[in-house]
């Protein structure tokens, strides 16, 4: 039998509320010497969905843990790890599961429990924010476009960026929030599946993005000559296709792109129409090419209910060299530098390889910039901004109707991949710019 403490066990959690990309650290004091303590960290998302993590440790001979410094005995993450609780939430519901829904700027709040021989013997709530008092949200209803920008209020002009999400279409506030405490203006634009846009991402015309460009270079609020985009999957791709387009954006950052047009998507799903258009014409696509076998598994995984890959549909469809080549994104054309983010296990199209195809463009050009690829080479698609966001739990598939699609990577991995790119994220925009933004001492949430 473990020694009793005298007293109850103190938690400490600090900061108790802070932005979501920054780190918090975890106290235990006052409990039994030596004893395995388990921690439990819950919260749910946007849908109600609830997700959780335990890791058990072991105390101290004074009776004390720090849950940065030291690695787990057992848990949903097995490694030292001050955010290790928060990345590692699962969905509570182990046999289906599901991925995190984040969508909003509200704040997360996350539920702490510590136990000794099952009963709780501390808790608390830690806030997780994506914006502070100072940053101003003015939401876009005007001209046809939908979305919301966040700037803050403290800064007289900032440089601009435009976020774009990918085969869900609509608009990543929480993304746009966070970014603005950095000290930028920050444009989370929807084009398709919400209300007054196309429900499918089928013929969206490019001449809806020119309008939002023209939108943010009339904001007093930006630097009209400092606007950056950045994409994520099919956000990704349409970041490189409007950076070879417009001489309007200084800087290109596309997560898990394609270097190719892909083909319109009909309730999520591919469908043999184009995705973009531009002056009433059509963009070319890279047609799908099936074989017989492709099709099988694909239906047999859908009837097992087990993920499936993409993977080997991309592999067949890229093998016309010649036919592929009008759905190429001339990537050497953009007047800026470009970021590419990819990983080497994303089950849902080959991003790296493509991110490789697009770096011999670029470099073979001897462009006057400094692009760059960050490949990780064992996460998957789910790996950065604006969809995987630090310390949030980390999504490795999703269920799309009956189907559950595989997107790679593991969740320590992807983990790990949304952390460091965040950090690379934010130091290639500050160096673009040439700025330094001291984040704001200020109360938060």
């Amino acid at each position: 039998m473990p020694e009793k403490a005298t007293n109850a066990p103190l938690l400490t959690v600090n900061p108790i509320k802070a932005q979501v990309d920054e780190v918090i650290h975890i106290y235990l004091s006052r409990c039994p010497p030596k004893t395995e303590v388990t921690l439990r960290a819950k919260t749910t998302d946007e849908e109600g969905k609830l997700f959780e993590s335990h890791a058990v440790f072991l105390t101290s001979e004074e009776g004390s843990l720090e849950v940065s410094s030291q690695k787990p005995i057992r848990g949903t993450y097995d490694e030292a790890d001050p955010m290790g609780l928060f990345w590692s939430m699962e969905f509570s519901h182990r046999k289906k599961k599901d991925a995190f829904v984040k969508h909003a700027s509200t704040p997360v709040f996350v539920d702490i429990t510590v136990e000794i021989d099952e009963e709780v013997q501390a808790e608390t709530t830690i806030t997780r924010c994506f914006s502070d008092p100072y940053i101003k949200k003015i939401k876009v209803e005007e001209d046809g476009l939908v979305g919301c920008m966040y700037k803050p209020s403290l800064i007289k002009q900032c440089p601009g960026v435009l976020i774009l999400g990918g085969t869900d279409g609509g608009n990543q506030e929480h993304a746009a929030a966070l970014l603005a405490t950095h000290g930028y203006a920050a444009f989370a634009l929807s084009y398709f599946g919400v209300e007054g846009l196309p429900k499918n991402l089928v013929n969206i015309p490019i001449e809806y993005f020119e309008k939002a460009i023209h939108w943010m270079k009339s904001q007093h609020e930006v630097i009209d000559s400092q606007i950056a985009v950045i994409g994520f999957s099919r956000g990704g791709e349409l970041a490189l296709l409007l950076g070879t387009m417009f001489d309007d954006f200084k800087a290109v950052i596309a997560g898990s792109p394609s270097a190719f047009l892909t083909s319109g998507m009909v309730n999520r799903i591919f469908t043999p129409k184009p995705a973009w258009t531009y002056r009433g014409e059509s963009l070319p696509y890279l047609p799908f090419a099936y074989r017989l076998s492709n099709m099988v598994n694909t239906w047999n995984k859908i009837i097992s209910r087990e993920p499936f890959s993409f993977l080997p549909i991309w592999d067949n469809s890229l093998k016309d060299k010649e036919k592929i080549k009008p759905s190429r994104i001339p990537v050497e054309k953009i007047k800026g530098p470009v970021l590419l983010i990819s990983g080497g296990d994303d089950q849902l199209w080959p991003s790296s390889s493509y991110c490789d195809i697009m770096m011999k463009r670029l470099t073979k050009k001897k462009r006057p910039f400094r692009d760059l690829h960050l490949n990780y080479e064992k996460a998957g698609h789910f790996l950065c901004f604006p969809y995987s966001l630090p310390n949030l739990p980390v999504n490795v598939y999703a269920v799309v109707g009956a189907r559950k699609v595989a997107f790679g990577g593991t969740t320590k991995e992807n983990a790990h991949a949304a952390r460091a790119s965040w950090l690379e994220i934010l130091k290639f925009l500050d160096t673009t710019f040439k700025k330094r933004v001291e984040k704001n001492v200020v109360p938060i949430c």
